[in-house]
């Protein structure tokens, strides 16, 4: 079950991406394909599993109180330091609007890579596309619940991270 859908990416706002009837079908696969691999290096493989039969038993929205506390936004004082995490949703939009506007520079046809070179414009530089501002803010709130999580390691066993029983401490 996905957290994101197409519809994420339609509405005005940060995270809009041309969503015409040719773009669609590869939204969703941008989605299919990169929602995954990133909650999985966020709460390891077995912790994942976990969280996605939480999440399919709640119909898209988990219902364990350790999931729920990491899946909305989070803001938390820790010995001087904030940990703040805008939540999976808007952490998955980033990673996956990142990861397609990275990729849409360049095309894939029968005659191989080409640019696309508009009639009446120019095509802008990924310097300004502000991918990589979303990119960042997406590994912001990616760290900082990996954080939590190892903060309160009695709601997320260490085991269940990876198989390693120190968890990821190391990454702190």
């Amino acid at each position: 079950m996905n957290i994101l859908s197409v519809s994420d990416f339609t509405a005005k706002g940060k995270f809009e991406l041309h969503t015409g009837m040719f773009d669609v079908p590869r939204v969703q696969d941008y989605i299919d394909r990169f929602e995954k691999k990133y909650l999985i290096t966020l709460l390891g493989a077995t912790l994942y599993d976990l969280f996605e039969v939480d999440l399919v038993l709640g119909a898209g929205t988990p219902t364990e109180p350790r999931f729920i506390k990491i899946f909305n936004a989070l803001g938390i004082d820790d010995a001087g330091c904030v940990i703040y995490s805008e939540g999976f949703k808007e952490m998955l939009k980033g990673f996956v609007y990142f990861e397609y506007i990275k990729d849409q520079v360049n095309q894939t046809t029968s005659i191989g890579l080409v640019l696309p070179n508009g009639e009446n414009s120019d095509r802008a530089t990924t310097l300004y596309s502000m991918m990589y501002t979303r990119y960042n803010e997406a590994a912001a709130s990616h760290k900082a619940i990996q954080r939590y999580i190892c903060l309160n390691p009695d709601s997320y066993d260490y085991s269940e991270f990876n198989g390693n029983p120190k968890g990821f401490a190391y990454w702190i």
